[in-house]
């Protein structure tokens, strides 16, 4: 109740406090003091409807769209699972932004977190309750942001635009804990440095970690578009054993994205990201791969799609790649498409020399189709077809197949 009595009065001077003339939209000075506050966040109630196997709990797992999670076609669990619609305003979202002038720059806050937690047997069984969790937490001085974050792995510019709330998994849909500075190099160019949480044991196990990811983001932006390369070094350490030493592995792998201007109408945005060990920074990788023997997370702490132990204890990392290319047309002022594509590679055929089989998932391939219609200032709708499939190491190859339609209907409080 205090939370909410905190949030009323401040919603109670925002709304009382008209915005001055030099203040963006939306943006509030706080009475008695130098600084300005901003709410912001929108209500979205989005669709989904399989017309085959679909990941088999929704509601702790994931609604949108997570390949992997997908069964295999042969299987009974994939015949059960064909023509479910599920429908869920759990991406709601709401946020606070401030800025305090000081001899050092200005001190920015931001605060922001969504409905999407991991739900358990609660919403569609009872009364769609749904887990309130934190998306952004940071403060900012000058070029220094200290706080939890999107990963500096991760660029906006090449990233597609979906009505589904993943998109394509060569992504890396991670928020981390940071300390991160942004160093301006040039016209249009900048050159982040962050040293980032590692993960650690998930799910329990033996898996600990002593450093964080380092992290280095070189962008360029100019009228032509975006140009993002990046790197990422990790840190393992596992106990491999009960009453063994922990093996350490050091990995170190990298991205390059961004996005061109085509034409007047249309923009190209593309990437490129692979290396050993770097499934958890590509949603596909960090899922398709726990079901390669050695990589049990209740056994080892977890880390799918990033190492594995060998039968004689060593610690290998994975090798993985993935790649997106996306096209966006305008076309007009309220309508716009966008046709996507990607792929995730996991190169690791042979545990121990024995060949990986069924449901080892190698490639992961999946399209996306959307038109998103401006209704106005602040509503919009958006229709998308989804298909994805996963084959595995088998022979012949195992495959699970998604066919999706995903809507969203989106209003913005302002």
């Amino acid at each position: 109740m205090k939370r909410l009595s905190l949030v009323a009065a401040l919603l109670m001077v925002a709304t009382a406090l008209p915005a001055s003339a030099e203040d963006a939209p939306g943006v509030f000075k706080i009475p008695g003091t130098d600084s300005t506050i901003k709410f912001y966040g929108y209500i979205q109630l989005d669709g989904t409807l399989d017309f085959s196997g679909r990941v088999a709990n929704i509601e702790g797992l994931d609604w949108a769209t997570a390949l992997p999670g997908v069964p295999n076609d042969d299987s009974p669990e994939a015949k059960r699972r064909k023509g479910q619609l599920y429908m869920t305003a759990r991406t709601s979202r709401f946020g606070i932004q401030t800025s305090t002038p000081s001899d050092m720059g200005p001190i920015g806050t931001r605060l922001e977190a969504d409905f999407n937690g991991p739900n358990g047997d609660q919403s569609e069984t009872y009364t769609n309750s749904v887990v309130f969790r934190l998306r952004h937490a940071y403060g900012t001085i000058g070029n220094l942001l200290v706080g939890q974050t999107w990963t500096t792995f991760l660029d906006f510019g090449g990233a597609p635009e979906t009505v589904d709330f993943n998109g394509p998994g060569s992504l890396a849909l991670v928020r981390n804990p940071m300390i991160r500075y942004t160093l301006p190099v040039g016209q249009g160019m900048t050159l982040a440095l962050a040293a980032e949480n590692a993960r650690g044991s998930q799910f329990g196990g033996a898996k600990y970690q002593t450093l964080p990811d380092l992290h280095a983001n070189f962008g360029y932006s100019a009228g032509w578009g975006s140009l993002s390369v990046r790197a990422v070094t990790q840190q393992y350490n596992v106990a491999t054993g009960a009453d063994t030493a922990s093996k350490s592995a050091f990995s170190v792998a990298g991205a390059v994205s961004g996005q061109f201007k085509a034409t007047a109408n249309d923009t190209v945005q593309a990437q490129f990201a692979g290396g050993p060990g770097i499934g958890r920074y590509l949603l596909n990788a960090f899922g398709a791969v726990q079901n390669l023997p050695g990589t049990d997370p209740a056994a080892i702490g977890g880390n799918p799609g990033a190492f594995r132990i060998e039968a004689n204890g060593d610690l290998k990392l994975i090798n993985v790649m993935g790649y997106h290319v996306g096209l966006t047309h305008v076309w007009n002022p309220k309508t716009r498409s966008n046709v996507v594509w990607s792929q995730t590679f996991i190169a690791d055929p042979k545990v121990d020399g024995v060949a990986a089989g069924a449901e080892t998932q190698k490639t992961l391939s999946q399209a996306f189709v959307n038109t998103f219609f401006t209704l106005s200032k602040t509503t919009e709708v958006g229709v998308e077809y989804v298909w994805g499939q996963w084959k595995d190491f088998g022979s012949p190859a195992g495959t699970g197949t998604q066919n999706r339609v995903n809507a969203s209907f989106h209003y913005n409080f302002f």
